[in-house]
């Protein structure tokens, strides 16, 4: 029977029980693109009232890539030395750190170059810009700024690295065929509409080497019907991406479109189960590598009888852990 506070290998990391922090991102946390220096701090209480591992917030890769002003970009020349103090701090008492890297392809709303927000095809995006679809050269420099940001990443301290495909960023635009009408290489087919992601994890992995982990977090549904991705999508993509040699999934779900897409949804008291639990289970039915659950956690009892109810690894929350203490009561 799996235990929540026992040390496991997750995803190519030994952590010291199954609970993660996921991706979250405040503007408390950073301006202008850096981090403030009050994130190391708050990596380091999460770290010390027992959180295995932290996934950053998701840290913008470059060119057009940013859904806030204050998002962090791993290309503002102070990114390393303030995100190497959070890799510190999360070291120091004795947590891993994975980097989640991101574009927000029709959602970014700073813009490098042009007045438009790039995306897989024109669309009007939720934030209301009118998103051009992307030149095969635009997606070139795209791919490339992953690799850059992993290898920022890497050498300032990161354990891992975990590539956003899900919640309508760049590569969940790509892979969702209510963002991509393309009719090129990179859209059409779902092997077609997966090449983008295919192409960033080799350039990634060519950057950080293959001892290096990567990690996906990917939508098991986009939650809008035939218009957007399904579980046999998410299944094929999965065993992919484990025949290409990714170390770990993190499996969630929506679109963010309108309230029924939203990945953020409001837990259920009482519930046995997360948001997305199922899915998790069936992906990790049929692939060899490690699932991590995310999705509306909130008791040590839900989560003991989640992770025992297949093959799922571990579990990852972000809401709770507005107060770093939230699972430290737990252990017996």
């Amino acid at each position: 029977m799996k235990k929540i506070f026992e040390p496991i290998s997750l995803g190519g990391l030994n952590l010291k029980n199954r609970i993660l922090r996921s991706a979250t991102l405040t503007d408390k946390d950073s301006q202008n693109g850096i981090y403030l220096p009050n994130h190391a701090d708050v990596c380091a209480q999460l770290s010390k009232n027992k959180v295995a591992c932290i996934v950053s917030g998701m840290i913008c890769v470059g060119t057009n890539s940013s859904a806030a002003d204050f998002a962090p970009r791993a290309d503002h020349r102070q990114f390393p030395e303030r995100f190497k103090e959070a890799c510190d701090a999360v070291h120091n008492n004795g947590g891993k750190f994975v980097a989640q890297l991101a574009h927000s392809g029709a959602n970014a709303m700073v813009f490098d170059v042009g007045e438009n927000p790039w995306a897989p095809s024109d669309i009007l995006s939720s934030m209301g810009f009118d998103a051009k679809e992307m030149t095969l050269e635009q997606i070139d420099l795209v791919i490339k700024d992953f690799a850059k940001a992993a290898r920022i990443c890497k050498e300032a301290g990161a354990d891992a690295v975990q590539l956003h495909c899900a919640h309508a960023y760049l590569i969940s635009q790509f892979l969702s065929p209510y963002y991509n009408k393309r009719s090129d290489e990179y859209g059409g087919t779902l092997e077609k509409r997966a090449r983008f992601l295919f192409d960033v994890y080799h350039a990634v992995r060519e950057v950080v080497g293959m001892d290096y982990p990567i990690w996906i977090k990917i939508n098991y549904d986009d939650l809008i019907g035939e218009d957007g991705t399904c579980g046999d999508d998410c299944i094929w993509v999965c065993k992919e991406m484990e025949k290409l040699g990714v170390n770990a999934i993190e499996i969630s779900s929506g679109l963010g479109i309108d309230r029924e897409s939203r990945p953020m949804q409001k837990a259920l008291e009482g519930a046995m189960v997360g948001h997305f639990t199922e899915g998790a289970l069936k992906v990790a039915e049929v692939v060899d590598i490690d699932v991590i659950s995310v999705g509306g956690y909130r008791t040590k009892e839900q989560i003991e009888n989640c992770l025992n109810l297949g093959k799922i690894k571990a579990i990852s929350m972000s809401r709770p852990f507005a107060d770093p203490k939230y699972i430290s009561g737990w252990e017996e």
